[in-house]
């Protein structure tokens, strides 16, 4: 028998009766109240396709107090080729709230980086505004089962509390409809007196933050007013920087929440407990609503996968009846990686979701499409469109107010499902499996974890530290050591973070990274607690911020500083710079302690001087009488050149962010400038070169672009916000051939080139890493996974601190580097192919993943006893070219076409791989296994014999100099803090990058 909960029956009743009122409530706009009739008029005049104008925005009421949007900036929100700056939408949000105080209030919640505003206007009934802190209480208290009673929270969940329904926009600064179409709906729901708006304003509270990335959004209006002066058959300018830090992927950020605008939603959404965070982007045809294909993540509550539809469907349905075309669920993304800035609800326990929506332009467009009619797109947009802004903001705003208005009528069963996810999440910790996680204080990157517990704290997570040593099952925790407890409500945030992912490839193609075990990509211990007596034990919560334990130990004129592979190691280095500092090369003894090669040694010390700085870092010294005996090199500081590319700056700004964090001074150019830097040695003595999409040969001819006109990236009078972080006359062009041996001679000259990503194919693509190879088989799929980086080279300065044969790294499906110029190895084994019936179960084939035991020395698996820094011949596999010096492989592949005759004859051998003497034999310091099957530690991973024994981190010797080239990415999304010190490591030891190396006999 089915049987309909009562939850679900007054959702059911309310939402029929919810149909019925809509058919009326907005056919009597007219009588009801004064239209402002230039605005309306204006709307019906902007909006080029009658079908997407509908009865709840062909309008705009007047009023005698609050400005709307024509007022305040001159034009309607839809007009076309009009764009509005984030300061100025900031005004008229603040311009209603002093207009409309009774139903409005505005809130700054944030500086970004550039010192820009960040804020919210909240609107709701005169009642609500009134009694605001009253209402954040109520949701405070749903948020909360172990403060709140059953019978306190039905009575909030019946009758006191309502949900808060947060919207957002504006965080990619490209897409522009949802910044504007929020300053109308702002207006609508403040003004309007329809039984529609009354009803949200009286059942919702609903926030907007029109512009999330608020630098970005006045860089790209200057950018586009500024092309559009552009002569006609000129190129024009992209929009060179969104962020002071990153493009696009500010979207990728709520894991790491390393964004000032990341931290400013997150703060503010701990504050108030939002129901929903909805955030709108572009750009899909014509309005997505979000579901996604799967699969859902693990370890979200099933309410709130079922929520993504209950939201989705009445969006699609309500604006089908409304007989607007293109509005569709299901597909694009599929709702497992929990990077999105929405999915920070996800772990409070909230809902997060998003919509898609054609671009705003601002100019007009005519589409010709001719969409499907699916399951998931049950009104197809089919022919010509007549599209422009206007239509943008009458698509996404009408579908925004039936979101609303659905939870005005539904706001007792979002309150409740709110309410009984906070509850299931602190019975979790109470019943088990997990009780609780242990993170140890003194484990060997203690400062790492200090840092991984204050960035959980600050997106809610409660922890503890243990009063006194004690035993939970298998599990000794000492004291001081942390805790999070199970049965708290955001222990969310921990299962989502802690979880080990198991990606199926039968699912389909993934939207991003499939592995982000937080654990791994620190590089940290973090141990599940399935004891119970966890919950019993003496322990006190922790109020404050986490501080490693450090400091200096003993006297004496000499201290030696333990590398613990800390990130904060290069900190100190650098906060201390004009100190002199030596690395030890080899382990050794002193202060009855037993230190690792890489290990700090100072002399003449200035204990006063040393001593606070390490204590504030959390890291460890010890004064000893005597400088230890054994064999060191300087740490001498360099001068650090960072290149970036005008292509793409979307990439680089992580690896930047992490050095300005750790307190790395460099200077920051784009990469064409190497053309007119012929000494470059004598100016610098380590060039970073971080990640830029494409291939060696677009990195070398940069940006291309029609005319003959410069197109200039700089702050004018005219277009202020332009020209930072960095600004050049010219965009056009790259580092050119010119450029790329100027940087060759750099490291011949003795300087250290650093590269990740694809930056590593450079100089193996035009021939200037003998014996280094780049492979691109076919079959692979590795798409942001996390896997097992086999150490071949530890007494390798770059692996200073780093005290495991093995350990967890991140890997994106490119570069793959081998050495010798072996085979292109195990193609074959990729996703599978499509079948003809529809695999509904993807998940049960999801793949095994090997475990890998971090803080702890691992034995060695059979493959890695071998290592060494040789590469071997590859295992040439289905179709490979098989083994070989790399000669005859080299001596195939030819420089690529604009490459000078110079550049081959620099190097042995030729082409791709070349031959490597046994003095300058790359050495090869990680590698992936050997054995397929110990590859994947979370995430998915397909073909991956493609990887067997390929390079991860390579050291290649090239004149005086070197280049470190890491083919899995150190510095990802604020995310890989783990391998951080890899790189930190390269630049400490700049000059010192032989020590420690094996000689290579000679045959």
């Amino acid at each position: 028998m089915f049987r309909m909960t009562a939850a679900a029956s007054r959702v059911a009743m309310v939402a029929i009766a919810g149909v019925l009122a809509l058919t009326t409530a907005t056919s009597v706009l007219a009588q009801t109240q004064t239209q402002d009739e230039e605005y309306t008029k204006l709307i019906k005049q902007f909006s080029r396709d009658p079908r997407f104008l509908t009865d709840l925005v062909d309008h705009l009421p007047a009023s005698k107090t609050v400005p709307t949007p024509l007022k305040h900036f001159g034009n309607i929100m839809g007009a076309w080729n009009v764009l509005q700056k984030s300061n100025q939408m900031d005004k008229y949000l603040m311009a209603i709230a002093k207009a409309a105080p009774g139903r409005s209030r505005y809130i700054n919640i944030g500086k970004t980086e550039e010192g820009r505003d960040m804020s919210v206007l909240i609107v709701g009934n005169e009642e609500t505004i009134r009694n605001l802190e009253k209402y954040k209480g109520y949701l405070s208290a749903l948020t909360d089962p172990r403060k709140t009673t059953e019978l306190q929270a039905a009575q909030i969940i019946k009758t006191t509390g309502k949900p808060i329904y947060w919207l957002t926009s504006g965080m990619h600064s490209t897409e522009r409809g949802g910044p504007h179409m929020l300053m109308e709906l702002a207006y609508r729901l403040v003004v309007e007196e329809t039984p529609f708006i009354q009803n949200i304003r009286n059942n919702v509270i609903t926030m907007i933050t029109p512009v999330v990335e608020p630098d970005g959004q006045e860089k790209m209006v200057d950018n586009w007013a500024f092309n559009r002066k552009r002569p006609a058959g000129e190129g024009t300018l992209p929009l060179m920087y969104w962020g002071k830090y990153v493009q696009h992927d500010n979207n990728r950020d709520g894991m790491g929440q390393m964004l000032a605008l990341t931290k400013n939603i997150e703060k503010f959404g701990l504050e108030w407990h939002p129901t929903i965070l909805h955030d709108l982007h572009e750009a899909q045809t014509l309005l997505y609503a979000s579901t996604g294909t799967g699969p859902y993540n693990d370890q979200l509550d099933a309410i709130t996968t079922n929520e993504w539809w209950v939201l989705a469907q009445n969006d699609v349905i309500e604006m089908t009846k409304k007989g607007v075309p293109g509005v569709w669920t299901y597909g694009f993304y599929d709702g497992w990686t929990p990077n999105y800035m929405f999915f920070v609800a996800h772990g409070h326990n909230a809902t997060g979701r998003f919509y898609e929506v054609q671009s705003y332009g601002p100019d007009t467009v005519n589409l010709n499409l001719n969409q499907s009619r699916e399951w998931f797109r049950p009104n197809p947009a089919v022919g010509a469109v007549k599209w422009g802004p206007r239509e943008n903001t009458n698509i996404q705003q009408a579908a925004v107010l039936f979101a609303l208005q659905h939870m005005a009528r539904n706001k007792d069963f979002w309150l409740e499902n709110y309410w009984i996810k906070n509850k299931r999440a602190v019975d979790k910790g109470k019943n088990g499996p997990t009780f609780a996680w242990h993170i140890p204080a003194t484990q060997r990157r203690k400062a790492d974890a200090a840092d991984a517990v204050n960035a959980l704290r600050d997106q809610g997570v409660e922890f503890h530290t243990a009063n006194a040593d004690f035993k939970a099952g298998n599990v000794d925790i000492k004291k001081g050591d942390y805790i999070i407890r199970g049965d708290q409500p955001f222990r969310t945030v921990a299962d989502i973070y802690f979880a080990v992912q198991r990606y199926s490839t039968a699912n389909p193609q993934p939207y991003d990274d499939t592995g982000w075990t937080f654990q791994y990509l620190r590089d940290i211990i973090v141990t599940q607690v399935t004891d119970k007596s966890v919950l019993v034990a003496a322990m006190t919560e922790l109020k404050g911020k986490a501080t490693a334990p450090g400091g200096l130990n003993g006297s004496g004129p000499v201290v030696i500083v333990e590398h613990t592979g800390d990130n904060n190691v290069v900190t100190f280095r650098y906060r201390l710079k004009d100190v002199k500092m030596a690395a030890a090369e080899d382990d050794f003894d002193a202060a009855g302690k037993r230190f690792k090669a890489g290990a700090i040694v100072i002399q003449n010390v200035d204990a006063a001087k040393i001593g606070p700085v390490l204590t504030e870092l959390g890291l460890s010294g010890w004064a000893v009488a005597s400088a230890p005996a054994v064999r060191s090199h300087d740490l001498d500081i360099p001068r650090i050149l960072y290149l970036h590319s005008w292509n793409r700056t979307q990439d680089e700004g992580w690896v930047r962010a992490a050095l300005e964090a750790y307190g790395i001074p460099f200077t920051y150019v784009g990469d064409k400038e190497l053309a007119n830097m012929p000494n470059l040695r004598q100016r610098y003595d380590v060039v970073i070169y971080p990640h830029v999409s494409g291939t060696a040969q677009s990195m070398v001819a940069g940006v291309t672009a029609p005319g003959t006109l410069p197109i200039p990236y700089k702050s004018t009078p005219e277009f202020p916000s332009l020209g930072f972080p960095d600004s050049t006359d010219d965009v056009r062009g790259g580092m050119g051939i010119e450029g790329l041996m100027n940087l060759y001679k750099f490291v011949q000259d003795g300087g250290m080139l650093m590269t990740e990503g694809a930056t590593s194919t450079l100089f193996p693509e035009y021939n200037l890493s003998p014996g280094v190879t780049v492979e691109t088989p076919t079959g692979l799929f590795a798409r942001g996974t996390i896997v097992r980086g086999l150490i071949t080279d530890a007494r390798s300065p770059i692996m200073y601190g780093f005290n495991e044969t093995q350990m967890p790294v991140y890997f994106n499906t490119a570069p793959i580097l081998n050495v010798g110029g072996g085979g292109l190895g195990g193609f074959g084994g990729g996703r599978g192919g499509a079948t003809t019936m529809q695999n509904t179960t993807p998940m049960a084939s999801a793949p095994q993943v090997s475990s890998i035991n971090i803080g702890g020395i691992v034995p060695p698996a059979p493959e890695a006893a071998a290592g060494g820094a040789a590469g071997g011949g590859g295992r040439g596999g289905r179709g490979g070219r098989g083994g070989g010096a790399g000669a005859a492989a080299g001596a195939a592949a030819q420089p690529p076409a604009g490459a000078p005759a110079a550049i081959a004859a620099q190097v042995g051998g030729g082409g791709r791989g070349g031959n490597a003497d046994n003095t300058s034999q790359p050495r090869v310091i990680m590698r992936f296994p050997t054995d397929t099957t110990q590859m994947l530690l979370s995430g998915g991973l397909a073909g991956g014999a493609a990887l067997s024994n390929r390079v991860q981190l390579l050291d290649s010797p090239i004149g005086k100099g070197h280049v470190v080239s890491f083919a899995i990415r150190p510095y990802w999304r604020w995310q890989t803090q783990g391998t951080y010190s890899l790189g930190f490591n390269a630049i400490l030891n700049w000059n010192d990058l032989d020590a420690g190396r094996t000689p290579v006999p000679t045959p």
